[in-house]
C-alpha cells in the first residue's frame, strides 16, 4: 500500500472521529443535577416587624401658648400619629437650606405655637411614606429628624409641617389642612395637664454659638425593676446567618463562650453578656458604594425580618452612613435600655454586597419580677443635671447633644437569669450615650458604639 493512501485514510477515520464526538458532546445529557447554590433558610426565631413598629419618635414637644410641654410615652406618641396618619400633606417641596438658628426658631419661634417631633436619628421619606399619607407619587430623596408643625395656620394656605434634617441645616416644607391642626391642637390644651413640664436652657454649641436645649423641669420617681429573661438558642442564628449551616463547625467551646466557623465567616457567642457576633470578613467595606440612608435603614429592617429576629422592643435609633451601620436599641416601659456591653443594642454593618458584622443579644426580657418591697427612686429634674454637667470642668457644652432617661440593665448578682433595670439620666456626647450617675456625675458608657 502507498504511504499517500495511508495517509488518506488516516485522515479520513480522524475526520470521522471527530464529528462524531462532537455530536456526542451536543447531544450528551448527565444523568445527575448541579446543586443550586442559593441557600433559603427558613428560620423564624421570633418576631418580624415593619418600618411604623420600629421607626418611631424618641420625644414630641409641644410650644403653646408661650408654655412648653412634652411627652416620651408611647400612648400619647402613638395617638398623634394616629391623628397624623389621616392627614394629606401635599405641596412638598425642595430642600431649603437653613443654618441652625432659623433651626431653632422654626420648633420653638418668638410667637406662635408649635408641635416638635423628634426622632432619635435621620429618618428616610422613603421609609416613613406608610407611616404619613404623602400627596404624590415622588418624594425626596432625603431624610429627616424631626417634624415642626404649625398649629397657627389660616384657612387659606392650610397650616405648614416642615420635615428637618437638623445635621444638613436642610427643611422640606409641606402644608395640611388647617382644620385637621386645629383639631390637634384643642386635643392638646385638653391634655396639657398630662404632658411634662419642659424649660428652656442657653448653652454653647459647636463655633461658640449659643443654642437652646429643651430639658424637663420636675424630678421624677421610678420604680427599679427586676424581669426574667428567655434565651433563643445561638444554633438557630448559626442556622439563619451561615451559608451552608451543614458545613459550619463548633469549636473553640469554653466556659465564657464558643465559635461556629466556616470557610468564610464566624460567629461568637459570649455566655457572659449572651451575645452573638457574626463576622463576614470577604464583605468588609474597602472601596466606596453609594449607599442612601434609605438603602442602608432597609436592608437592616428586612435582614433581620428575613430570620424573625426581632426578640424584644427594638427601635430604630442610630444610623452612620459613612459606616454603613445601624442601631436598634431596645425599650421597655416608654424608655431606652443601655448597657455598656452592648447588651440591649442590636448593630449591623453592612460591606459591598452583604452584612459584614451583625452584632446582638440572644436573649429577651418577659416577666417583671415582684419584688418583696417596691424599690423607688428619684430621679432629678433634666434642668438639675444640665446644670451640674456645665459645672464639671471637664464637661464641653459643644460636645453635648441631647439627654433622656433610660434604664440601666444589670445581670442580677442574686438570682440566675434574672436583669435588673435602674432607671437613670443618659446624655448624648460626643457621639456616645453616658449615663449621669447621681454620686460621680460622670458615669458610664451606654453601650452604643
Amino acid at each position: 500500500m502507498r504511504y499517500e493512501t495511508v495517509k488518506s485514510i488516516a485522515l479520513t477515520v480522524l475526520v470521522a472521529l471527530s464529528i462524531f464526538l462532537t455530536w456526542s458532546l451536543w447531544t450528551y445529557k448527565p444523568k445527575y443535577e448541579f446543586p443550586d447554590t442559593k441557600y433559603v433558610h427558613k428560620i423564624s426565631i421570633a418576631d418580624q416587624k415593619d418600618a411604623a413598629q420600629l421607626i418611631k419618635p424618641i420625644k414630641v414637644l409641644f410650644d403653646i401658648d408661650d408654655e412648653v410641654f412634652g411627652t416620651v410615652y408611647d400612648e400619647d406618641i402613638n395617638s398623634i400619629l394616629s391623628q397624623m396618619s389621616t392627614w394629606n400633606i401635599y405641596n412638598l417641596g425642595g430642600a431649603r437650606i437653613l443654618n441652625p438658628e432659623k433651626i431653632e426658631e422654626l420648633s420653638h419661634p418668638d410667637k406662635g405655637n408649635r408641635v416638635e417631633i423628634t426622632f432619635p436619628d435621620l429618618v428616610p421619606f422613603d421609609l416613613y411614606k406608610g407611616i404619613l399619607h404623602f400627596e404624590g407619587d415622588v418624594l425626596p430623596n432625603a431624610s429627616f429628624d424631626r417634624i415642626v408643625i404649625d398649629l397657627d395656620g389660616d384657612g387659606k394656605g392650610g397650616s405648614s409641617v416642615s420635615f428637618i434634617s437638623t445635621s444638613e441645616g436642610r427643611e422640606y416644607k409641606s402644608n395640611v389642612n388647617a382644620e385637621r391642626v386645629a383639631t390637634l391642637l384643642n386635643d392638646t390644651r385638653a391634655k396639657k395637664n398630662v404632658y411634662d413640664e419642659y424649660t428652656a436652657m442657653e448653652i454653647k454649641g459647636p463655633e461658640e454659638k449659643m443654642r437652646t436645649i429643651y430639658v424637663t423641669a420636675k424630678e421624677k420617681q421610678m420604680s427599679i425593676n427586676q424581669y426574667a429573661i428567655e434565651y433563643f438558642s445561638p444554633e438557630k442564628f448559626k442556622a439563619a446567618l451561615f451559608r451552608d449551616p451543614a458545613k459550619v463547625r463548633r469549636d473553640d467551646i469554653h466556659s465564657a463562650g464558643e465559635k461556629y466557623t466556616d470557610d468564610r465567616s464566624l460567629m461568637n457567642v459570649d455566655f457572659t453578656t449572651n451575645m452573638i457576633e457574626y463576622i463576614n470578613p470577604g464583605m468588609e467595606t474597602v472601596t466606596e458604594t453609594p449607599y442612601s440612608n434609605s438603602d442602608v435603614l432597609k436592608r437592616s429592617i428586612d435582614f433581620v425580618n428575613e430570620h424573625w429576629g426581632w426578640t424584644g422592643n427594638y427601635r430604630y435609633f442610630n444610623m452612620s452612613l459613612y459606616e454603613k451601620k445601624t442601631i436598634f436599641q431596645l425599650f421597655k416601659n416608654n424608655f431606652p435600655i443601655f448597657n455598656e456591653q452592648g447588651m440591649t443594642s442590636i448593630l449591623l454593618n453592612w460591606g459591598n454586597e452583604e452584612i459584614y458584622r451583625y452584632k446582638r443579644p440572644y436573649f429577651s426580657i418577659k416577666v417583671n419580677i415582684e419584688l418583696p418591697g417596691r424599690i423607688e427612686k428619684v430621679l432629678p429634674s433634666g434642668e438639675s443635671v444640665l446644670n451640674k454637667l456645665l459645672k464639671d470642668p471637664n464637661f464641653k457644652p459643644e460636645m453635648f447633644e441631647s439627654m433622656l432617661i433610660g434604664y440601666k440593665l444589670s445581670k442580677s448578682t442574686e438570682l440566675t437569669d434574672v436583669i435588673d433595670l435602674e432607671p437613670s439620666w443618659y446624655y448624648l456626647y460626643g457621639g456616645s450615650w453616658i449615663r449621669y450617675d447621681l454620686d460621680d456625675k460622670r458615669g458610664d458608657m451606654g453601650g452604643l458604639e
